[in-house]
């Protein structure tokens, strides 16, 4: 695998992450905001970015293609 392929996939991986964690936080707070219309729950809605294993795990592998990126020779 070269090196662009690298930077490419693990860029991709990252991106990929950050949109999941977008689309969980904003499904969240229409869900958050649907019930307080109806007055059922009060409180915000508590979002982490740890809370999806997928979130996370997208942003290891994406971690790692850009280590490997780096580390390999020209």
């Amino acid at each position: 695998m070269s090196k662009n392929t690298s930077l490419i996939l693990g860029s991709l991986f990252i991106l990929t992450s950050g949109l999941i964690y977008s689309i969980e936080r904003l499904s969240s707070y229409v869900y958050w905001l649907a019930q307080t219309n109806t007055g059922s729950w009060q409180t915000n809605p508590d979002v982490s970015f740890f809370d999806n294993i997928f979130t996370l795990l997208f942003i290891i592998i994406g971690i790692v293609f850009i280590v490997i990126a780096f580390k390999e020779k020209p």
